[in-house]
């Protein structure tokens, strides 16, 4: 939407400030150079207006008469738009040859309307300048009124050529100045972009900390934003901290307990060790939610995802020793995952070890990313689970298979930590002919 941005803003506000100056400049030099024009028009006729009178003398008969014609020739060419007149009083004595049986009705000095520099009607009702001019000539005690008029088609013309080409040049100017504006623009916003950017690399987890590098202007608040970002991060530290406190606070005591009853044999020996475990398995459980609940917080969260694939394996390698499984990694360079990485290594253990205890030789790990998701896939060679019961292994504590070690939990805790990340667990059958899961998550870009 126009003017939400302050690029739209600036430019609005620099088109208009730019096409009123321009507009106001334009009309004051058209005023002036049309006073100048007028001006000179003035002078033009004045000088003829010295050489009328000088060539004006009264004979012996006191009758006025001209020793020589203006020099001129418009005012010899008939409705050439150049004419003179001499009045006697009210009495019209001389005339221009170009007015040829017409006449100009100029104000004459005894009216109340008479100004020196008038505007008249001439012949063809064609628009004249005129000046006039009261004069006594030497030899006679007379008053003879000298009028000359031109054509205003000229000033008109002149007026509108420079109006026109004046219309040109503050076109391109106008042009240079809205161009020099949106440079300046773009130069002067250009920390503001420097801003996003470098926020967008925090949030993606390339950087951690905005660079201390902005102009005066903008740097309070770079500071603000990274004392926050401190904040933020000291608070997750502390959290995960306390929740690091909480896990070695219970499982000292449970440990105990299991050890204590190791040592009654009987049925309430049995039971005690079944409600530990699983009592050991939901502190995991929950003590990995509080801590992915943290750490799916964290700014510049990223992870790669081979080199913890990779110690996986060999752990799982040591631990399925006896089944001789190959564990293929594939296409696992590059992808980072944005999060913690004890969260991953523990999704990803779960994974692979229900895939190990399944497989009959092959486990296959591949990934890929597709836009901002980061998918992983474990697939097995094992005998795979019923269409029909896939949903169900996948609820807290169920297993298909009691005579294969674990509490049932494994899949379920994958789960919820996928979905603190806002990601997923599905299962499907996998090409190699067991069970494969897509584990989808958010991905992240390399740090550094």
């Amino acid at each position: 939407m126009i003017g939400n941005t302050l690029t739209s803003r600036l430019v609005i506000t620099s088109v208009a400030w730019v096409t009123v100056t321009l507009a106001v400049v334009a009309v004051l030099l058209t005023i002036l150079f049309q006073r100048h024009i007028e001006e000179y028009f003035d002078a033009f006729m004045f000088d003829h207006m010295e050489e009328s009178i000088a060539a004006a003398r009264i004979n012996d008969q006191g009758q006025l008469f001209l020793t020589w014609i203006p020099a001129d020739p418009r005012f010899m060419n008939p409705h050439s738009g150049w004419y003179w007149q001499i009045y006697e009083g009210n009495k019209l004595v001389a005339g221009s040859e170009s007015l040829i049986n017409d006449t100009i009705d100029f104000i004459l000095p005894d009216s109340e309307k008479y100004t020196q520099i008038q505007k008249v009607i001439g012949p063809g009702n064609e628009t004249l300048r005129a000046l006039v001019l009261d004069v006594k000539l030497k030899g006679s005690n007379k008053v003879y009124t000298f009028a000359i008029a031109g054509s205003v088609n000229s000033i008109q013309r002149d007026v509108e050529g420079f109006t026109s080409k004046l219309g040109i040049t503050l076109i391109i100017l106008g042009t240079g100045l809205l161009i020099v504006v949106l440079l300046q623009i773009r130069f002067g916003l250009k920390p503001l972009r420097y801003l996003k950017d470098s926020l967008s690399n925090i949030r993606t987890g390339r950087e951690n900390r905005l660079p201390e590098t902005f102009p005066s202007e903008i740097q309070p608040i770079v500071h603000e934003l990274n004392a926050l970002l401190d904040h933020s991060e000291g608070l997750l530290e502390r959290a995960r901290t306390q929740v690091g406190d909480l896990a070695h606070a219970l499982k000292n005591p449970l440990t105990v307990i299991r050890n204590e009853a190791d040592d009654i044999k009987d049925q309430r020996g049995e039971l005690i060790r079944e409600k530990t475990d699983a009592m050991g398995a939901y502190v995991e459980r929950y003590l990995s939610r509080a801590r992915a609940a943290g750490s799916g917080n964290i700014i510049g969260a990223s992870v790669s995802v081979q080199p913890v694939a990779k110690d996986i394996c060999y752990l799982m390698a040591h631990m399925y020793q006896d089944k001789n499984i190959d564990i293929i990694l594939k296409d696992l360079k590059g992808l980072f995952f944005k999060g913690d990485a004890q969260d991953l290594e523990e999704m990803l253990g779960n994974l692979m070890d229900n895939a190990c205890k399944w497989a009959g030789s092959k486990v296959i790990v591949s990934g890929e990313q597709q836009d901002t998701r980061l998918i992983i896939n474990i697939d097995d060679d094992g005998p795979g689970i019923p269409e029909d019961q896939k949903e169900s292994v996948l609820k807290r504590g169920r297993r298909l298979d009691e005579t294969v070690p674990g509490s049932g939990l494994g899949l379920a805790i994958v789960i919820d930590l996928a979905h603190l990340y806002h990601g997923s667990l599905t299962l499907h059958q996998s090409e190699a002919g067991g069970l494969g899961a897509r584990l989808e998550l958010p991905s992240a870009e390399e740090v550094g």
